[in-house]
């Protein structure tokens, strides 16, 4: 079975040697990056399960690694500091952070926040999937239902007749039904577009 992979973002030496001999003595695989811009070059190479970002670095600071991250390459984040004041804990969780662990580093501490986080990144990886599926089935449905609800005006059929006119003409070209509604739907707005915007 493959390893996970972690990230671990820190400007300081020697947490990143603490910590990745921590976690790969641990079985994970680890990734160090002493800056946040080296960070997100690893990130577009390799694509860690899970990376663990000091909130601030010179340079690109956790915070902006974090959302750079999110937008680009949509790897989880946990953030680890030695501030836990209020504000930057809140900034931390604005960001999306699936934890905040403080400095100094407890490597039996911080194994357990790291695995629930690893869990939750999982668990937010479905969610999207299904998500992005349920919306693509929606997307089809409608289609579908505008272009009986065409052909039901067009030709004076009830729901039913349209629907298997539609059917008909789908399985006698051996092509999918949401297919031919989009393009009746591409077609009727096509023809209802005013002519200047064509």
């Amino acid at each position: 079975m493959p390893k996970t992979t972690v990230l671990l973002v820190d400007d300081d030496r020697l947490i990143l040697a603490m910590l990745g001999s921590g976690l790969r003595h641990a079985d994970y695989d680890v990734l160090e990056a002493s800056s946040g811009e080296e960070a997100l070059r690893i990130c577009e190479a390799r694509q860690p399960e899970l990376a663990v970002l000091d909130v601030r670095m010179p340079g690109l600071s956790g915070v902006d690694t974090a959302r750079a991250m999110r937008e680009r390459s949509a790897v989880p984040f946990v953030f680890l500091s030695a501030y836990g004041d209020l504000d930057t804990v809140r900034q931390a969780a604005g960001e999306g952070a699936l934890g905040y662990l403080l400095k100094p580093v407890d490597l039996p501490q911080i194994l357990p926040s790291i695995e629930t986080a690893l869990v939750r990144a999982a668990e937010l990886r479905r969610l999207r999937a299904a998500e992005s599926h349920l919306n693509e089935t929606l997307n089809r449905n409608r289609s579908v239902s505008l272009a009986i609800g065409v052909i039901m005006e067009r030709h004076r059929l009830s729901q039913a007749e349209a629907f298997e006119v539609l059917r008909f003409f789908a399985r006698s070209h051996r092509r999918k039904i949401s297919e031919v509604a989009a393009e009746v739907v591409r077609a009727v707005d096509t023809i209802n577009l005013p002519r200047s915007a064509q």
